[in-house]
């Protein structure tokens, strides 16, 4: 005899609800995995050039000489500039000397005559321009040893230190002084108002330039007109040999 359907499938439900309350109950957890991102694609970027850096001039050997200045050349020590025809040059020699330089059986009248004929009048050159001035003293007359090249004083009044680089036969020297302010007033023109500048050599050789006392004329006056001059007149300067 056929078992009929109703009770197979009504005892195959009860195995299977037998079998789940007697074993464990595993749950299964399906993660899903994302898709790997596509890689962004390398976009070459343009590189700005590095900056261009000018080149530091090199100044030459050779002064820079207006047209039509005139060249003076000291006899002895051998030294040049330039000067221009407005100008005017005065030289000057020995006009005293250290009494520990005096020669043992010598009188101080034979040694300075000896002096001056050595020397003769090579030690100072002042050169005059407009209003104002540029004095070389040679390499002897180191710290006036022989004779007063430059300004002696000032007055009483403030002075201001200031310095500034030039170059003579493609070397850098320094030239320091001060700017001179006195106690008038007004105090606008040059015996009151004006500066005092100097620049030593390696040999020695002492140049000072500056304004000099002249009445009537202003400190501004000076600096417009006749310094850019004096500057121009330093740096044609050309050491001895």
């Amino acid at each position: 005899m056929k078992p009929q359907r109703p009770f197979l499938l009504l005892l195959a439900a009860s195995l299977l609800l037998a079998a789940l309350a007697c074993g464990p109950v595993v749950t299964v957890v399906v993660t899903a995995t994302p898709a790997p991102l596509p890689s962004p694609a390398f976009v070459p970027t343009a590189t700005a050039p590095p900056p261009t850096v000018a080149p530091t001039p090199v100044p030459t050997t050779g002064p820079t000489v207006p047209a039509g200045w005139l060249l003076y050349t000291n006899p002895l020590f051998g030294y040049r500039f330039y000067y221009p025809p407005g100008a005017t040059i005065t030289e000057a020699g020995v006009d005293g000397f250290p009494t520990d330089e005096l020669p043992p059986g010598k009188t101080p009248s034979e040694y300075m005559a000896e002096l001056q004929a050595m020397y003769g009048n090579t030690l100072c050159v002042t050169v005059r321009y407009g209003s104002g001035y540029v004095s070389v003293s040679a390499p002897a007359n180191r710290e006036f040893r022989y004779a007063i090249c430059g300004r002696t004083g000032v007055g009483v009044g403030t002075m201001t230190e200031k310095s500034e680089t030039m170059f003579i036969a493609g070397t850098a020297y320094t030239a320091r002084g001060y700017e001179f302010v006195g106690e008038e007033t007004p105090c606008d023109t040059l015996p009151c108002h004006n500066e005092t500048m100097v620049l030593l050599l390696s040999n020695d050789t002492r140049i000072e330039y500056g304004a000099a006392p002249v009445e009537g004329v202003t400190y501004a006056d000076y600096l417009a007109a006749t310094r850019p001059v004096l500057v121009q007149i330093v740096t044609t300067f050309i050491p001895g040999p």
